[in-house]
């Protein structure tokens, strides 16, 4: 840099130089043409012309060559580098609006209607979210839509629901009629006042024996009932149950609903029946009282249990 501003002086002067000296010989120039302009005279005579002074002959000094300026190297452009690409934040995602909706921690009913007289048509599986399309007016029960778009109704107490400000109201479908409850029929009255309630056979102990308990609807042991034991055209009747006793005082210390027909000390193999029944002397048979039931007895198995039920 101190170079070429060294240079650019010297080339500086080197112009005023000539500038000056090229002044100065036009000023010369111009007084010389002066000098020997010659006047013209209207005639010639022969008058002595007097000598001209000598002219002074002024040498211009030589220009003094200017000195090449000489080239600088030029300096090696250094590479260009490409602007750097400003990096793009990616675009913020816009959220997307989340619409009502609603879970279940269990399976709760999903019902036809608002209210639990709506019958279920489906069930909502624990912690599956289902949108939400409606709502009833005190916003106690849900209409949703189920992933085949069916609606139903859920209630409001067993769910959590969500975003549900701008829910609106829909009319409910009419509940179901309330059935007519069937009257209930009155059971028929047994057709006997005693019936059996169950009869086995035991071993033969050398007796043919028939005995059991009475009892009535409640459990309660019933006393004075009569079993009469029947084979072919032979009969006969008990004496009555509980500790009553009969005609013969027989029976009178028997525990409550007991009876006890012993009639051999030895089998007597046959197809008996055994009836329930009133009578007035232990021979004659004034009503049958339940309906007869058929036990057989064998020589293996000779004692009979036959208990029975007072209905009325």
């Amino acid at each position: 840099m101190q170079k070429v501003r060294y240079l650019s002086l010297i080339v500086l002067l080197i112009l005023i130089l000539y500038l000056a000296a090229t002044a100065l010989f036009a000023w010369l120039f111009r007084v010389r043409s002066e000098q020997v302009q010659l006047t013209r005279t209207p005639a010639p005579t022969f008058t002595a012309v007097p000598a001209l002074p000598a002219t002074a002959v002024v040498i211009l000094p030589t220009a003094t060559p200017l000195p090449t300026a000489t080239t600088l190297p030029s300096a090696t452009p250094s590479p260009t580098l490409p602007p750097d690409t400003p990096t793009l934040a990616p675009p913020t995602p816009t959220p997307t609006p989340v619409g009502p909706q609603l879970a279940a921690d269990s399976t709760v009913n999903v019902r036809s209607g608002p209210g639990t007289n709506y019958p279920v048509i489906a069930a909502l599986p624990p912690n599956l979210t289902v949108p939400i399309t409606g709502r009833n007016n005190e916003a106690s029960w849900w209409q949703i839509s189920g992933p085949d778009g069916a609606t139903g109704w859920v209630a409001g107490s067993v769910v959590q629901a969500t975003h549900t400000e701008n829910v609106p109201v829909v009319v409910a479908p009419p509940p179901p009629a309330t059935p007519t409850p069937e009257a209930t029929p009155t059971p028929e009255k047994p057709q006997y006042q005693f019936e059996p309630t169950g009869w086995f056979n035991d071993t033969n102990y050398g007796l043919t024996r028939f005995l059991g308990n009475i009892t009535d609807a409640a459990g309660n042991p019933v006393n004075g009932v009569y079993v009469q034991a029947s084979c072919g055209g032979f009969s006969v009747i008990s004496n009555p149950s509980g500790p009553v006793g009969g005609l013969n005082g027989e029976g009178a210390f028997w525990p409550p609903g007991f009876y006890d027909l012993t009639l051999a000390t030895r089998p007597v193999p046959c197809k008996w029946i055994l009836t329930v029944v009133a009578t007035d002397d232990q021979r004659t048979v004034k009503a049958t009282l339940s309906e007869p039931i058929e036990i057989e007895v064998t020589y293996d198995k000779s004692i009979v249990t036959a208990n029975w039920r007072k209905n009325w």
